[in-house]
């Protein structure tokens, strides 16, 4: 008979860079390792993800699985096959978690019997430290999953964090089942962002309740790349291009004009000739909270005009097999 109490379950795309950190991290891990293990899916990376998997599978609990089509709802699709225990624990290939993690949501989930997803606390783990716009007027929740300002206790399950987030085992079903068309997706260069959080809505819509710890941590590293301008507006693209999907109730009331909200499109029309010239300003927190703002404006026009094409061809497909 198992004795697994916890599935740690993650997918990765060309992790090869922040895996070892994770890893090493999770071989001090203060629960005996029969009662946990991890199910790694390596979602057709391209580089040595493979190879630095398989050299822990020694020293881990550790199943290595591949998925060759590409995005993170397929890859975890098929860990969903694999899971053991009472508590699942879903995380990513760039997070280092305390020694305690593990049993940290196990003590959560036996404290708190009524509630059946769970976040814990993430911090960041600067590769390159950003510049003092960035910690002052960015949204690190959005940008980096970082939670740190998040008071203990019953949250929505909109707050849960994908990075650091466990469920009890029996309310997740056979299958890892989120929106259409969310990411990350590897082959896309702009996909809508928010799976995580459309996975744990969906799960709050049919009953269950969150609560957040600041017990079970992870530190999530965040890579150079990743604090400068340009990333951080693409990043506020993904997440315009993601609220359309997730949160449809926000656009329900606004008025449209060919399927577009018609105040999104004219503000971001007026805003045009303005981000050309806030972008020959200094770096700073004003230029960026206009920049901000334009590029998830640009992302929610972006996935309206996609749905809208999508649409179109529908209809044209169903027309043509008349």
């Amino acid at each position: 008979m198992s004795k697994v109490k916890v599935t740690i379950l993650f997918s990765t795309y060309n992790g090869e860079k922040t895996l070892p950190t994770m890893l090493d991290a999770l071989c001090a891990s203060t629960l005996p390792k029969e009662e946990w293990k991890i199910v790694a899916v390596d979602n057709n990376s391209s580089d040595d993800t493979a190879a630095v998997l398989n050299s822990y599978k020694e020293r881990l609990p550790l199943e290595v699985y591949f998925e060759p089509k590409q995005g993170k709802q397929y890859a975890l699709t098929l860990g969903f096959r694999h899971l053991e225990g009472e508590l699942v624990i879903l995380t990513d290939d760039d997070v280092i978690p305390a020694p305690d993690w593990i049993e940290q949501f196990l003590t959560l989930a036996d404290e708190q019997p009524q509630f059946a997803i769970f976040g814990g606390l993430i911090t960041p783990e600067w590769e390159e430290r950003p510049a003092p716009w960035l910690i002052n007027y960015g949204h690190l929740g959005i940008l980096y999953a970082l939670n740190g300002g998040l008071p203990e206790g019953p949250i929505s399950a909109a707050l849960i964090s994908g990075p650091n987030s466990a469920f009890r085992r029996s309310i997740l079903g056979s299958s890892y089942i989120v929106h259409d068309g969310l990411g990350p997706d590897a082959t896309v260069a702009q996909f809508p962002m928010g799976e995580d959080t459309a996975f744990a809505l969906r799960l709050e819509k049919n009953g269950a309740k969150a609560f957040h710890s600041r017990h079970p941590g992870v530190r999530h590293i965040v890579r150079k790349g990743y604090v400068n301008e340009g990333w951080v507006l693409r990043r506020g693209e993904r997440y315009g291009m993601g609220l359309v999907i997730v949160r449809p109730d926000l656009f329900d009331r606004k008025t449209k004009i060919g399927g577009l909200p018609i105040a999104s499109a004219l503000r971001w029309l007026l805003m045009v000739p303005a981000s050309v010239v806030v972008k020959r300003f200094p770096l700073s927190g004003v230029r960026f909270k206009l920049l901000w703002a334009q590029s998830v404006r640009q992302g929610i026009l972006r996935q309206f005009l996609k749905q809208r094409s999508t649409m179109n061809r529908t209809i044209y497909s169903q027309v043509g097999a008349k």
